[in-house]
Parts: structure tokens; C-alpha cells; sequence
């Protein structure tokens, strides 16, 4: 049985590649495959030393030279303290948050690469902080500790009642995560793969 590994960045969540790994294995029920979450910069190198055959992973400043695709977006969300805005709020501009801790969520070698997102992409002028989970992030939140960022699809899965989930703005604008599939090989099963997601995002 031949298998397609698939290598994505973990903060993207799975549950809609799952969707996509079950709709693909009805279709072609002897190809394995093997989902592997990580860090966004190690992602691409699993993809250059074809360790995988299709990286799933977000659209930064990179110069990648590898094929890719753009899958979708998703709206970038900030997590706050439940309470720290009146319940009819649903968005907030970043500056409105440079006074607040903001929480990294990312393994100690992740660090690096997820500062630069924040800090040089996203321009969040707030002071950092690393934290080591998603869970521990949420418990310092919750205490008024800060905030944490995350995309609406992963916001979406988090449950708990101390915390409050609003969009984030830059000036006014909706802040997107771009999302992209990357690969090395023209492989029609791999297109095949990449057009579901991209139904689903």
C-alpha cells in the first residue's frame, strides 16, 4: 500500500484535514495517509529533504522554491480574559492590545519563527511571552495575564468559559492567516488531495 505523508503546520489544527484524509481514502482506498503536525520551519524542511510529499502549512514572507497553492484563509482571532470588553464586541484593533502581554504558543524551537510572525508580519507591538501550550496560555489569560493569538479554526475548538475570542484588526482591517499547500512533485493524487482541502478552506 502506498503511502502519502503530509506534513502541516500544527497551529493550523487537523480536524479539517482529517475531513479531507477520510473524503480522500473513499476515493482512493489503497493510499495510506499519514498526517504529521509540527512547527512551521520545520515543515519546510521535512518538504526539502522529501521526508513528505505535500506540506500544508502558512503563507509568510518566505522565498520557498517549492510548487505551491493557495488553500484559503482563516481570520485571526486574540483571546482574552472573558469580560476584558463587553460581550457585543466582536472585533479589536492590535493597538488596542500594545499595553497586554501576548503569549507565543509554541515549543522552544518553534519560538523563533513564531516572534517573527508576530513581531515582523502581523506588526503586534505588544511585549512576548512563550508559552509552552495552548493550555497553559489559556490559564494565564484567564487570570489577566495577557492574550494569545490563534485562527478562527483553532479558536474554535477551544472550550472554556473564562475566556473571550474577538477578530483582530490592523487598522481598521480584518487580519487573515494565509494558508498554502507546498510541494515538489506533480503527482495527480497529491492535486487531488490539495482540491479537497481547498474546498474545505
Amino acid at each position: 500500500m502506498k503511502t502519502l505523508k503530509i506534513a502541516y503546520f500544527n497551529q493550523l489544527g487537523r480536524k479539517d484535514l482529517d475531513r479531507v484524509v477520510d473524503q480522500f481514502t473513499q476515493k482512493y482506498p489503497d493510499i495510506k495517509i499519514s498526517l504529521i503536525g509540527m512547527g512551521h520551519d520545520e515543515v519546510f524542511d521535512k518538504l526539502a529533504e522529501q521526508d513528505v510529499d505535500l506540506a500544508i502549512n502558512d503563507l509568510r514572507d518566505e522565498q520557498v522554491d517549492f510548487n505551491s497553492q493557495i488553500l484559503g484563509q482563516k481570520a485571526v482571532m486574540a483571546i482574552l480574559q472573558k469580560g476584558s470588553y463587553p460581550s457585543g464586541i466582536q472585533m479589536i484593533n492590535k493597538d488596542d492590545l500594545v499595553d497586554l502581554t501576548c503569549f507565543i504558543v509554541a515549543k522552544p524551537e518553534e519560538e523563533a519563527a513564531e516572534l517573527h510572525l508576530f513581531k515582523d508580519i502581523y506588526q503586534i507591538q505588544s511585549p512576548f511571552i512563550a508559552s509552552n501550550s495552548v493550555e497553559e496560555a489559556a490559564l494565564l489569560v484567564a487570570s489577566g495575564s495577557g492574550y494569545f493569538l490563534m485562527n478562527e479554526a483553532t479558536a474554535g475548538l477551544i472550550s472554556n468559559d473564562t475566556l473571550q475570542q474577538l477578530f483582530l484588526l490592523s487598522n481598521g482591517q480584518q487580519m487573515w492567516q494565509k494558508i498554502a499547500a507546498f510541494y515538489t512533485n506533480e503527482d495527480a493524487k497529491i492535486k487531488n488531495f490539495i482540491s479537497l482541502v481547498q474546498k474545505l478552506y
